[in-house]
Order: C-alpha cells, then structure tokens, then sequence
C-alpha cells in the first residue's frame, strides 16, 4: 500500500511539472505539432514558415521556464528572514494573560517576567511569593520581573534549547521559540518538541 502511494505522488509530481506548459500556452503544442507536418512539405516557403514558427515556439517555452523559476524564488528572495535580535522586546500573549521582556544576556537570550494573571494577587496589582520553587531559599522572593526563560540560542533560523520556569507549579519545561511575520511562537514541552503546547505573542511598542 505503501510502494502504491509513493508511485502515485511521483507520477502527480511528473503531471504538474508538465501541464504548465500546456496550461498557461495552450497553442504551443500544437505549433509544434504543425511545424513537424509542414516541415514534410517540399515547399520551399512552407519549410521556411515552419522553421520559424518552430523557432517562435521553443523561445516561448524558454520564456516560460524561466518565467516560472522566477516565480518560484520570489518568496525566497523578497521574505523577510528573521535575525537573532529579533526576538528582543517587549511581547504579551495574545490572550493578554501573559507579558515578557524578552533580552539578549551575552550569546544567549532572556526573558524576564513582567505580568501573568497566574503570578498576581487577586486585585490583579501584586505579585506573588515563587512559593513553589524547589529550591527553599528563593521562595519568599517575588514573582515580578523574575527571569523565567534562560538559554534560547539563535539556530537555524529559531531559538532553540531553552528552558522556561513555570511559578504556578515549580517546574522547569524545555522551550523553543520562533518569530514570523511580526508573532512569536513560544512553546514549552517535555522532552520531544511535539509534547508540549505552544503560545503566540504580539510584539508590544513603546
């Protein structure tokens, strides 16, 4: 079932390259075509006419090809590929629940808690005790301004090979963190990438 499958994308993939051509110029093929009957005649003039239609015809599929390339590397050529700074900044959750300061501390990148509707009091102003942190001596110290995520690295176009303090549990969760078209894409997870959960943030001015 396996084999099948593979076979059939192959031959989808042979399909689309192709059916451009005759897609897009329709009347192409069939140039060709005619030039190839012409050019049987013996018909001095006719031989001529066919040779430049054929001609007329190979420059059009050329122009096409390169056409299509040109096309095809446009995104690559005109997308805004992020940079390591530009995960710098002042971010909230899109949620509103959640804002951090995001910073560069030597060749890694910080971020420091600056509110969280899990780390403040009921009148939403003070913020808690790290009352769950497992190490005793920090847990009368305050949440606020804490520095919760230490250790993104700038790799591959994302920052990767972080971790992320959770102050409502007292655990410590591996993140990565990506930014695209003006959104960063935090996610924290256990272990593998894939088992953990990821929260988007919008980029705060002023």
């Amino acid at each position: 079932m396996t084999l099948a499958i593979g076979i059939d994308w192959r031959a989808a993939q042979f399909r689309w390259r192709f059916l451009p051509l005759r897609t897009l110029f329709p009347k192409s093929r069939d140039i060709c075509e005619t030039g190839e009957r012409l050019d049987r005649s013996s018909h001095p003039q006719t031989k001529e006419r066919s040779m430049q239609i054929s001609r007329l015809s190979r420059r059009s599929a050329i122009f096409l090809l390169m056409a299509t390339l040109n096309i095809g590397l446009m995104p690559m050529a005109h997308g805004e590929a992020p940079v390591p700074d530009a995960i710098v900044g002042t971010w909230e959750a899109d949620d509103g629940t959640v804002k951090l300061d995001m910073f560069r501390s030597g060749t890694e990148f910080q971020a420091r808690m600056l509110y969280g509707n899990e780390i403040v009091e009921a009148d939403n102003l003070t913020f808690k005790k790290d009352a769950k942190n497992p190490d005793p001596t920090l847990r009368s110290r305050s949440l606020k301004n804490i520095v919760f995520i230490t250790g993104l690295r700038w790799e591959g176009g994302e920052w990767t090979g972080g971790s992320i303090y959770d102050a409502s549990s007292g655990r410590t969760y591996n993140c990565k963190a990506t930014v695209k078209d003006g959104k960063m894409h935090l996610r924290g997870y256990l272990g593998l990438p894939a088992m953990g959960q990821t929260r988007t943030f919008h980029r705060v001015r002023g």
